[in-house]
């Protein structure tokens, strides 16, 4: 038993010796380096999209190889093919250490003038985004340290899905109000697909007539394609006098202002709920959908008379 003793007394010794040794004889420089954290299994929780920035919750956990490091602070800058997307400053407190491993939650804030082609050639090539790091935090035996960490990640950006209205089914028309179908389609650049699962719609005809709408059931979105789905739509009409002259005299084209704001579930391991506010503007022509309902409408009598 003693013998047992002295050989674990022996090893400890030899233990501490060499870490003595290592200490006093490799330069502090590449000490520090082997404490250096590294980043694992980053994901996106939470973005909103709009029109003009979209901004993402992305989490990141991050551990030390030989000694635990607590990052109170850090300093990012994401890049895409070498252009910044997203620069920003965060402190983190210590509860979002659990363990060795701690989890960091950054905002990421990028403005769709800088990123939207860069992020539609990064889903198209499926390349990495360059991350560059100075994570700040206080080691054991070193004090104060900055740590420089360049990693290349596999993180998805979610882009801004474009919405047009292609078609105003007219299915009653009146001086004070019009019921429509709405056909829009929903171009989606980003690598995953996704479930709108709520969807509102403020949709301004000319400069009199105000439509409203939402889904009633959820919709899906393909990736990478153009997806095109329906809505019921209710309107009225500030101008029912000019309205009705408009769509007599064949004043066709109606420009639009049409303000969405959606809920979408993507069907990815690694991004969550996404929030989407945009405006869109174009053309509709709304008395040929007019003339089409009447038309059917004729047909229909013309059948029951038969």
């Amino acid at each position: 038993m003693k013998r047992a003793l002295s050989v674990v007394a022996i090893l400890v010794g030899v233990f501490i010796l060499l870490a003595v040794l290592s200490f006093l004889l490799v330069p502090r420089e590449k000490l520090i380096s082997y404490l250096a954290p590294t980043i694992d299994n980053m994901r996106i929780t939470d973005a909103r999209i709009e029109e003009e920035r979209a901004t993402i919750q992305v989490q990141l956990d991050v551990s030390s190889k030989l000694v635990s490091v607590f990052i109170d602070s850090l300093a990012y800058d994401m890049q895409l093919y070498g252009t910044s997307v997203s620069k920003g400053q965060k402190g983190f407190d210590k509860d979002s250490k659990k363990g060795r491993t701690q989890t960091l939650t950054i905002p990421v804030s990028m403005n769709h003038n800088t990123t939207r082609e860069l992020v539609r050639r990064q889903v198209k090539e499926d390349a990495p985004v360059q991350a560059h790091i100075k994570a700040f935090a206080d080691v054991p035996l070193f004090g104060r340290q900055e740590f420089d960490i360049n990693e290349e990640l596999d993180m998805v950006i979610p882009a801004l899905p474009g919405m047009e209205v292609t078609g105003i089914k007219v299915q009653d028309f009146g001086l004070d109000s019009m019921g429509m179908i709405m056909t829009m389609k929903i171009d989606n650049p980003n690598e995953f697909a996704f479930d709108i699962k709520d969807m509102k719609m403020d949709l301004q005809l000319k400069d009199y007539m105000t439509s409203v709408g939402n889904t009633q059931e959820t919709k899906f979105i393909k990736a990478h394609d153009v997806t095109e789905i329906q809505m019921p739509v209710l309107s009225d009409t500030k101008k029912p006098l000019k309205a009705a002259f408009d769509v007599i005299t064949g004043d066709t084209e109606w420009p639009y202002t049409m303000k969405s704001y959606m809920v979408i579930e993507p069907r990815s391991e690694v991004v969550g709920t996404v929030e989407i506010n945009s405006t869109k503007t174009g053309t509709v022509d709304i008395v040929k959908q007019v003339k089409n309902m009447k038309e059917e409408k004729e047909k229909k009598e013309e059948q029951q008379e038969e």
